[in-house]
């Protein structure tokens, strides 16, 4: 039942109590049951990480030494910054992410070309996103923890690309009015000479809000985030 290396018992429940190794329990999740089973062992009940993941607490196995919480350093197939690094609100293509601030939707991505025709062509992916506001005030997103570096396009290796820098802040810098909203084409650029055979599609969008020293400027909108979590996370894989 917990065969793989990852699937570490953890989470200690009921210490102290008579339990006999061998006894399981069925799992609800969220409202949800699932196939994975608690157990008891040595009168301590356990769950395995992968309800702990649906969850949504973050963790790194490194060694012997199991990491638990947001200050889990990064796995070691993973890189700052991957699918699973930031705690967020996650959707798919079309489907419209609300955080109390921001109306977040991903509507299309596709190949892109820079350049073309040239020595220096460049590949890359256009993702368009819609941004709408729900502040109360005009409203610029960088004035919100918005971050220009923390907009990414994440692979399925982890591996991520960074939006463009000065485009990317015809989204962050747009002011919006109330129920405002902005579209535009996210660019990510691989470098010009990426062999073909490294071009593949994006697994995940990451579009990251850190409201550290953005208090005022949040306050300013007449809005507040509704959620510990604002950032998007957009799996591009399934649509809604």
């Amino acid at each position: 039942m917990f065969d793989s290396k990852l699937q570490v018992l953890v989470l200690g429940l009921a210490a102290g109590t008579a339990f006999g190794a061998g006894v399981s329990y069925s799992l609800v999740v969220n409202g949800q049951a699932v196939q994975d089973k608690a157990i008891v062992v040595g009168g301590k009940t356990y769950v395995p990480l992968s309800v702990l993941k649906g969850l949504g607490v973050a963790y790194s196995l490194k060694g012997n030494t199991l990491t638990l919480g947001k200050a889990a350093a990064p796995a070691a197939n993973q890189t700052p910054g991957g699918t699973e690094q930031r705690a967020s609100l996650e959707g798919c293509l079309g489907e419209t992410l609300f955080n109390g601030v921001w109306r977040f939707k991903v509507t299309k991505v596709e190949p892109i070309v820079r350049d073309a025709g040239t020595p220096i062509e460049t590949p890359g992916w256009g993702v368009t996103v819609e941004l709408r506001s729900g502040a109360k005030a005009n409203t610029q997103p960088v004035f919100t923890g918005v971050r220009d570096q923390g907009i990414q396009i994440a692979f399925a290796d982890a591996q991520t690309l960074t939006a463009d820098a000065l485009d990317v802040q015809k989204l962050t810098y747009a002011n919006l009015p109330p129920g405002g909203v902005v579209t535009h084409q996210l660019k990510f650029w691989y470098t010009y000479d990426t062999p073909k055979e490294q071009i593949r599609p994006p697994a995940k969008l990451l579009f990251e809000i850190n409201t550290k020293g953005f208090e005022n400027g949040i306050r300013a909108s007449g809005a507040g985030y509704t959620t510990p979590t604002p950032s998007f996370r957009v799996r591009l894989d399934c649509r809604k």
